[in-house]
């Protein structure tokens, strides 16, 4: 390619770019002149279409997508509380209703106006000035509600299609009538069917409102207080005008939306800043909208709306980097050069492009011993990090800002190291990580006329390829060499059309030290190493541990990772009574589990998806016989009854019994150990350092890909 049709082509990018940015700001323009429209694209970007508001859930059962309070509540608001009598009130309710009659009964007159401030000077303005608007009311009540030891949520209505002007209540659960009861605490209401006075949930409200139930009643919840309403067919009408558009806030979580550093200071500059930046940090509850009793139009809007949003969350970075990427090609085109494929040695650096942990994890921890053990051998090997740490740091805690950060650097120094790479090592996996950095840096490598190595290591392989878009499959047909660690994955890509080679993976054995078996006595240790993800199926590997415990009182389970599904597993073990026999130990780097595995009579692995765990090579090398379920490329790995024990996914009795054989059983257990040490002699750095260096030597020397 001559330099002036690169030129052109760059050209071409950046103009496409600009276009692209100023086809989506004129997009979201219309939405950004109005403070309503602003609140409606916010609730179309919080819209949760998933959640249904219907479903009943209590406050022991809450869902994964409710944001539930988990801060302390301030000592002022303690205190606060225990002045109004709410421990000696006889119950749930009428503590909700003692709170409500503060702040009602401070605003006898209200001066209007809203708030939208800070939890301590919303309180004040509301007690001291009676400002505020519904809002306010229920953001400062559901704090004090908190403190009291209340769970609440918050219900809303609009009349503009989900836009800025409606209407919040409150929600208690009443813990001795085991219910939900709705406060309108702004207007000084709460609502029942007949002359019972027993307060009706949001949902029993809404639904006698579309069915104008002429049994509906409004009470006060506090006599002394001003009324919502003088007439009350008013209030009755305001009700009923929005009750096609009601929708549930996902959360409750007030006070650490309060207390967020960046969250409050850019509240004191703007509601809307203060608002972006707690979306950024995933503290802005969503919101559901029931589907019974909602007309869809208002619906559909609001989600073609969302759509549109999350493709500019997509389009708009993309367009920005690119036109930062084409510009600064322009200008500096006449430096570029192009590399052509290497015919003889290696004349420039390996440039593996990969994590490091932290997190530690199998890929993180491959890739950092290649890097060590390949420059312990003289070679010049250069790294392109994948996780490289945030710069700056706060920025990992935005979803959409983060990628973006971390993205661009890195491609501008993929651009810098091929510059100089005579091949290119790339550790590659499935989903969003192939396409931000497995795609851009493949893709210029080829451009640049340098070799690449797709070394392939994702156990959901086959999905990924069958479901995946067509260049994930085209891309690795280009690549000049393709290899996997396992056989498991090569006969993945002979089901696609595609050839691989198995380079297995390292297992460093001047870690570990197998020792002779213990005698544990009544009290063997077992050893969970894989991260708390969903495909790992702890729970599996816990209930077995329960089953085992039954038979030894005292052992005990390891558990050594981290992960979202912590406290999901931590309540597992409470529900199963295990107490302190199970450790959570949380996530252990590479020098750490040596120890681990040391103390260990068995180890366990439940997971549903696997490719070669490092985890099993680990207790290979370590001498801790292992029981594993047969998910992926396991079977491959370890050999049932020889170098361990298989049982199927999912199967925590089948898993048990073969601990307790292990256990019951020694001299099983120590056959399996020495053959599973022989076994890991295989994934000795000897024995796989001339297969990498052969195939990197092969790359340079092809001129043409492998198809």
């Amino acid at each position: 390619m001559t330099q002036q049709s690169s030129a052109s082509g760059w050209r071409w990018c950046w103009r496409l770019s600009l276009l692209a940015l100023l086809v989506g700001l004129g997009l979201i323009a219309p939405y950004l002149g109005s403070a309503t429209e602003l609140v409606r694209l916010r609730n179309a970007w919080l819209l949760n279409t998933q959640f249904d508001p219907l479903k009943p859930w209590t406050p022991a059962a809450v869902p994964p997508a409710f944001l539930s309070e988990k801060a302390a509540a301030t000592p002022e608001m303690v205190r606060l509380v225990e002045s109004l009598g709410v421990a000696t009130a006889a119950d749930d309710w009428a503590r909700a209703r003692l709170i409500s009659q503060h702040l009602l009964g401070s605003s006898s007159k209200l001066n209007g106006g809203a708030i939208q401030a800070d939890l301590q000077t919303t309180y004040r303005r509301i007690v001291e000035q009676g400002d505020g608007y519904c809002a306010d009311f229920v953001q400062t009540f559901e704090a004090l509600a908190y403190a009291a030891g209340l769970f609440s949520r918050s219900w809303a209505f609009s009349f503009d299609g989900y836009g800025g002007h409606g209407h919040v209540f409150a929600e208690i659960w009443n813990r001795q009538a085991s219910r939900w009861q709705l406060l309108d605490v702004f207007n000084n209401y709460y609502f029942s069917l007949g002359e019972d006075g027993v307060p009706l949930s949001a949902l029993e409200f809404r639904a006698a409102l579309l069915r104008r139930d002429p049994a509906l009643r409004l009470h006060a919840l506090h006599e002394a207080a001003r009324p919502g309403f003088v007439i009350e067919a008013k209030a009755w009408d305001y009700f009923q005008r929005g009750v096609g558009q009601w929708y549930l806030w996902l959360g409750n979580n007030g006070l650490s939306y309060d207390r967020q550093p960046v969250v409050h200071a850019l509240g004191r500059i703007s509601v809307h800043a203060e608002q972006l930046a707690a979306i950024s940090l995933g503290l802005q509850p969503q919101l559901a909208i029931p589907s019974n009793g909602s007309p869809p139009e208002p619906i559909a809007r609001l989600q073609q709306l969302q759509q549109r949003l999350l493709l500019l969350a997509w389009l708009m970075p993309a367009a920005l980097l690119l036109f930062l990427v084409s510009h600064g090609r322009l200008r500096k085109l006449g430096k570029m050069r192009i590399r052509g494929q290497a015919t003889g040695a290696p004349t420039g650096p390996i440039l593996i492009v990969g994590p490091l942990p932290p997190p530690a994890g199998g890929m993180a921890n491959q890739c950092e011993q290649l890097l060590r053990l390949l420059r312990a051998e003289g070679l010049d090997v250069r790294l392109l990090r994948t996780n490289a740490p945030y710069r700056p740091s706060f920025a990992g805690k935005l979803p959409v800002v983060r990628a973006l950060v971390r993205l661009l650097p890195y491609l501008l120094q993929a651009r810098r190291q091929l510059r100089e790479a005579a091949v290119v090592h790339i550790l590659a996996n499935s989903g969003w990580a192939w396409h931000l950095f497995v795609l851009p840096v493949a893709y210029m490598a080829r451009r640049r006329g340098v070799p690449f190595i797709i070394n392939y290591r994702g156990g959901l392989a086959d999905e990924f390829f069958s479901q995946g878009p067509a260049h994930v499959r085209r891309l690795l047909g280009q690549a000049t060499l393709r290899v996997t660690p396992s056989a498991f994955l090569q006969r993945v890509f002979a089901k696609h059309g595609l050839t691989a080679e198995i380079i297995p993976n390292i297992v460093d054995l001047s870690r570990f030290e197998a020792r002779p078996q213990r005698d544990f006595g009544s009290a063997p240790c077992l050893l969970v190493a894989r991260n708390l993800e969903a495909i790992y199926d702890n729970a599996t590997a816990i209930r077995a541990f329960a089953l085992v415990r039954d038979r030894y009182p005292l052992a005990t389970l390891v558990v050594a990772g981290e992960g979202p599904q912590r406290a999901e597993l931590l309540g597992l073990a409470a529900q199963l009574s295990l107490g302190e026999s199970v450790e959570f130990v949380g996530r252990v780097d590479n020098a750490g589990m040596p120890r681990w595995y040391a103390q260990a009579d068995c180890a366990l692995n439940a997971s549903t998806v696997d490719n070669m765990p490092i985890s099993i090579l680990e207790a290979f090398a370590s001498g801790v016989p292992m029981v594993s379920t047969n998910a992926g490329g396991i079977p491959d790995l370890l050999e049932d009854g020889q170098t361990g024990l298989l049982v199927p996914i999912g199967d925590h009795r089948r898993m048990a019994d073969s601990v307790l054989r292990l256990l019951a059983g020694r001299e099983l257990a120590q056959k399996l150990s020495a053959a599973a040490l022989l076994q890991a002699q295989r994934y000795a750095w000897p024995q796989v350092r001339p297969l990498w260096l052969d195939a990197y030597r092969r790359a340079i020397n092809s001129r043409e890909t492998i198809s």
